[in-house]
């Protein structure tokens, strides 16, 4: 069986032989069929350019590496977008795994299998894939492989690293993506999910430990220290350790059935959660004494602590972990609100863990001033509606929570989530629902009876919503951060939440395309939100040069996305009267405006806090006006990809002068 925590417990039955036959096993190799759920892409659902649903299929540039419109592409990469004004930041860090993900996508095969290998076709700037995830049909998750983030060779390759035992059939994966590492957007071409109809595991006197480790001896693959992660460093080798194990089966292997053993109870909070098998009550003691060793010297410097205060007992240290269990030690000693702000600094496995100590811990760690920030986004594989439930009564002070990525896939329900805000909403300020899909109609309208302090709501991707539904949003009138990417709100309701919410800072409407009328909302937005700090306006087609000129009463501004507006056309003096207005700019994006000349980006140097620029696709772009703005700005990024008038010599040339600046440079490159 595999625990919801994502790790896999093994009853294995061996396959008889069937008199001098061996029990035959069917090799299966398959493309990506659909794409089932994404974070985000780069190009637009009405158009297949840089989309996710481009991964499907068989691959289709491989191996030549380059900037191709026919791949999967991300919105981000590298370091850009978390020092941007509209970056937001985490709240109870501690839950976080130490490789943060950006990225996901969901992808779906037609057949299901016990899986062997997963190869990623990757066609530019390789290396930002952390983590493969299987997903059974009861709905639990497996992983598969989880890494960091590679700094690669810039050359397509097939990534293909070793995967634990899997002892389940799957035909639906999760890939995971980290951006940081990366010095452009990366690009997908396909995803080749190869599998067997049986289980297979490699006999128990052999030396390998897992098959990956058998199909690497199997490959002679030689070790390339630079992509170590990586099965498959040599595309043109690909197939040959799978070749090897087929003509050589059950010499190295044997065949297996899985026997099903009973599910992981549901509501045990600590089973979901704990992510490998050490005893909880000694984990939690060792937990604790790093902690105590390391951090809480600097702790009792925050909060004033006499330095005489000893946690641990000398002779606690040297009691049996079962003596432990019974007693706390000097440490119940410290007051309550000391001892909370010590595991306010926990995460929630180490919480869930200490609650098993003993009673005094069990208490405490129930207390709600412990759950003031909660952020379930790295529990989104064993996340449910009974976990939900558990977190009810320690949640009465509830201020801010992250479920972003969390419930898809029918593990939470509307209704459940509905109960959870009734009961522990009512003190929310800040609140992200990025890509849940249980986020509909119902739960909008109750996240505006309930949550009336609400400043930050994210709902990035939440395609359930209807256009009606946001209506509902009116009634809040605290909000400063509104994230709608990809939704389906529509120009009079969005003009309506503004025209209420007059704190607006961040305002994130990319990918909207033709929804909403920008024009519009551009003019409601200089009218009703002088406070405005950031707007993402990102393939918005609807926006003309009159929505920009709208926008140039928007002093404040520090961030602003016009990239692929391609309905701006003609800009006139529109670009250059809010350039002039807006003069507080870090971050400026005017991605694919083709019209845009030197002229009007002249008041770009009255922008003396300007450290990122995106000027890809400005066909008419002089090297002089480049120079200038190099020179006089205090730039720490420009993207100057496909700007027809720059040679390649160039950005070589400014590379050179300008080290301090990441000069960016897209290419089409043929093998």
């Amino acid at each position: 069986m595999v625990s919801s925590c994502g790790e896999a417990k093994l009853e294995l039955v061996p396959v008889t032989k069937s008199g001098n036959r061996h029990e035959s096993v069917q090799f299966v190799e398959q493309f990506v069929k659909r794409v089932v759920d994404f974070s985000s892409q780069y190009g637009c659902d009405t158009n297949y350019p840089y989309t996710a649903y481009n991964i499907t299929g068989n691959p289709s540039k491989f191996p030549d590496y380059g900037d191709f419109p026919n791949a999967f592409v991300m919105r981000t990469y590298g370091k850009w977008w978390d020092e941007a004004p509209s970056r937001c930041l985490d709240f109870m860090p501690q839950n976080n795994d130490p490789i943060v993900s950006h990225d996901y996508i969901d992808l779906e095969y037609s057949k299901e299998v016990f899986p062997v290998r997963v190869s990623i076709y990757e066609t530019f700037n390789p290396g930002s894939v952390v983590a493969i995830w299987a997903r059974d049909e009861a709905g639990q998750w497996l992983r598969l492989w989880s890494g960091p983030p590679q700094i690669v060779s810039h050359k397509a390759r097939i990534f293909s690293p070793p995967l634990h035992l899997c002892n389940f059939k799957t035909k639906t994966l999760r890939l995971e993506f980290n951006h940081s590492l990366l010095d452009y957007y990366t690009e997908l071409d396909a995803v080749l999910l190869i599998g067997t109809s049986e289980l297979i595991v490699p006999h128990a006197e052999s030396q390998m430990q897992s098959l990956s480790c058998l199909l690497k001896e199997l490959g002679e693959t030689n070790h390339n220290n630079e992509d170590f992660h990586n099965l498959t460093p040599n595309y043109l080798r690909v197939d040959q350790d799978l070749k090897s194990l087929k003509s050589t089966l059950h010499k190295h292997c044997v065949l297996y059935k899985s026997k099903q053993q009973e599910k992981v109870p549901k509501g045990r909070l600590t089973t979901k959660l704990r992510c490998h098998y050490i005893p909880p009550i000694e984990e939690a003691f060792n937990s604790l004494q790093k902690f105590l060793q390391e951090d809480f010297p600097r702790l009792i410097r925050d909060i004033n602590l006499p330095s005489t205060v000893d946690l641990i007992d000398p002779e606690l240290e040297n009691q049996s972990l079962s003596q432990t269990n019974n007693t706390c030690g000097s440490f119940s000693s410290l007051p309550d609100e000391t001892v909370l702000k010590i595991l306010k600094n926990l995460d929630l496995k180490s919480l869930s863990r200490c609650s098993q100590l003993n009673r005094y811990f069990n208490n405490i760690v129930c207390d709600a001033l412990l759950y003031t920030s909660l952020n379930l986004r790295p529990y989104w594989h064993c996340l449910d509606t009974t976990v939900l439930n558990s977190f009810i009564t320690k949640c009465q002070y509830l201020q801010c929570l992250d479920l972003s990525w969390c419930g898809n896939y029918d593990m939470i329900s509307s209704t459940s989530f509905v109960n959870f805000l009734q009961c522990s909403g009512k003190n929310l300020i800040r609140l992200r629902l990025n890509c849940c899909r249980f986020v509909n109609d119902t739960v909008i309208q109750e996240i505006s009876q309930t949550c009336k302090h609400l400043k930050e709501l994210c709902l990035r991707n939440c395609t359930e919503i209807s256009s009606s539904g946001f209506s509902t949003l009116e009634s809040l009138e605290n909000l400063e951060r509104l994230e709608l990417y990809r939704t389906s709100v529509e120009t009079a309701t969005l003009c309506s939440i503004l025209r209420k919410n007059h704190q607006i800072r961040h305002l994130n409407l990319a990918g909207m395309h033709n929804r909403l009328d920008m024009d519009v909302v551009s003019t409601e937005i200089a009218a009703s939100c002088s406070k405005i700090e950031s707007i993402d306006f990102w393939k918005a087609q609807s926006l003309t040069a009159d929505g920009i000129r709208a926008l140039s009463n928007c002093s404040g501004l520090k961030e602003i996305d016009f990239g692929w507006c391609s309905g701006v056309g003609a800009l006139g003096d529109s670009l250059r009267v809010f350039l002039s207005s807006c003069k507080n700019l870090e971050k400026v994006f005017l991605t694919y405006m083709r019209n845009l000349t030197d002229r009007d980006l002249e008041p770009l140097f009255s922008c003396r806090r300007l450290k990122q620029l995106d000027l890809l696709g400005a066909r008419t772009l002089s090297p002089d006006i480049c120079v200038e703005l190099l020179c006089r700005l205090q730039l720490e990024m420009i993207d100057l990809s496909f700007c027809d008038n720059i040679s390649d010599m160039k950005i070589l040339e400014w590379r050179r002068l300008y080290p301090h600046i990441s000069i960016k440079r897209s290419s089409q490159i043929s093998r």
